[in-house]
């Protein structure tokens, strides 16, 4: 009976070393893609994933909004019309003028393009122009 109790003990101890191996090398818990200029981190036993923003991992949350609903509020608390503009001529246009654009994907530089234009320019318009039409409406 000691014999059979000194290879279940023993049996334990190898397959929680071969676990912790299999686990640790060959299915790593997390995996990082890159795409196009954006990287990504997904953890493959939650299904949480971050972006690298601002040299931070910032988490992806779902959300089960009804985007389009939010996008026409925001636009029509300022009387804003949407601009009707051919992207795929305006694409082409920008990479023409600033030939570093050539080499990235279409919807890479879209993101890119709404980063940077929504962080210096349309966060302060918006806020603006909503502060000066309340303004005007309570006058």
């Amino acid at each position: 009976m000691k014999n059979g109790k000194k290879q279940l003990v023993f049996g334990i101890i190898i397959g929680l070393i071969l676990a912790f191996l299999y686990f640790h090398f060959f299915a790593p818990r997390y995996e990082t893609k890159k795409m196009g200029l954006s990287m990504i981190k997904i953890d493959k036993w939650t299904g949480q994933s971050w972006r690298f923003v601002d040299n931070n991992w910032k988490k992806i949350l779902d959300m089960d909004e009804d985007w389009e609903k939010v996008d026409q509020a925001l636009r029509g608390a300022l009387k804003t019309p949407f601009a009707k503009v051919d992207t795929g001529s305006g694409l082409r246009r920008l990479r023409e003028n600033y030939p570093v654009l050539k080499d990235i994907p279409d919807d890479e530089l879209l993101e890119r393009i709404k980063l940077v234009y929504s962080k210096i320019v349309l966060v302060n318009m918006y806020l603006n122009d909503f502060v000066n039409k309340d303004e005007k409406d309570k006058n």
